[in-house]
């Protein structure tokens, strides 16, 4: 069984490679797996561009650094490996709106 919570964050800057600075999150997620408690430190980083109200809403940050670690564990990394974590977080993908078609008649005036 796979439990995971968020235990804190820390809201920075973070410099990059390139010079570039990224506003972001690093988060410490505790993972309960198979009777075992291990920690992952993810630094959740937002891409340029990002909405405002991305940004302001730590919550879907968060939940966001949750399903990448779901993903990894069902991956193959074990928890145990203790490893760096980076992601990028853009603005949420909102579903295509289908176009509105009406319904078509069932009669017809001739």
């Amino acid at each position: 069984m796979l439990d995971m919570s968020i235990e804190s964050g820390l809201a920075a800057h973070f410099t990059q490679a390139d010079g570039l600075s990224l506003q972001g999150v690093s988060w410490l997620v505790r993972i309960d797996r198979d009777g075992q408690t291990h920690h992952a430190r993810v630094k959740a980083l937002l891409l340029p561009g990002t909405a405002s109200a991305t940004r302001k809403d730590q919550a879907y940050q968060a939940q966001t650094t949750l399903q990448y670690l779901a993903d990894q564990i069902e991956q193959g990394w074990n928890p145990a490996n203790e490893r760096e974590h980076t992601i990028h977080i853009g603005d949420p993908v909102q579903p295509r709106a289908q176009p509105h078609t009406p319904p078509r008649r069932w009669w017809k005036f001739w």
